[in-house]
């Protein structure tokens, strides 16, 4: 992916997460004077409230979000000002390496951005937190696979020059058993 491209990929993954929280939050503000003065907020291992307080607590999905929108975007901003990750790497690997965390972010950023955004729904609403069937405390969890898929990315390309493609794809089949191994054991 050319420079050009993976910076308007960026710019749209920023509008998109920032603009989902945004548009939301304006919404609770335009609902909030109907809401009960006690409201669920937060939500237990069965995705159902588990928390009742006061009203204006409402809006901490939306603090939680932007505050995991911005710190993920700082990052990005400090990946993108490093000069090189490393002596030993050529340039193409260091471009690699830098562009792999930084897509990491985003997708991290974009993650994090749509669940606040539908947990402001549901605490607007007042209704049980949607993560398609998976207990809320694993869904959470689903987001770790964006970094194990950013490392094993880095891996692969810096080793695959020394190193034999079985390798590597036993890693990623290994750690792919793993997550879905700790995601049925808590389904079952």
């Amino acid at each position: 992916m050319s420079d050009k491209a993976f910076k308007k990929l960026n710019i749209a993954v920023n509008i998109i997460s920032f603009g989902m929280l945004t548009v939301y939050f304006l919404y609770m503000i335009s609902v909030y004077s109907d809401f009960p003065e006690q409201i669920g907020i937060h939500y237990g291992e069965d995705n159902e409230f588990d928390v009742y307080t006061s009203k204006w607590l409402a809006f901490f999905p939306f603090m939680a979000g932007f505050g995991l929108v911005g710190i993920f975007s700082l990052a990005g901003i400090a990946a993108r000002r490093i000069k090189n990750t490393s002596k030993k790497l050529s340039a193409e690997d260091d471009s690699f390496i830098r562009m792999t965390f930084i897509a990491a972010l985003d997708a991290m950023k974009l993650f994090w951005a749509v669940f606040y955004t539908i947990w402001a729904h549901c605490v607007i609403h007042q209704t049980r937190m949607f993560t398609f069937g998976i207990p809320i405390r694993n869904f959470q969890t689903l987001s770790l696979l964006i970094i194990i898929g950013a490392f094993l990315a880095v891996d692969s390309k810096v080793r695959l020059k020394k190193s034999k493609m079985f390798i590597i794809i036993a890693e990623i089949i290994f750690c792919v058993v793993v997550i879905l191994v700790r995601v049925m054991k808590n389904n079952i």
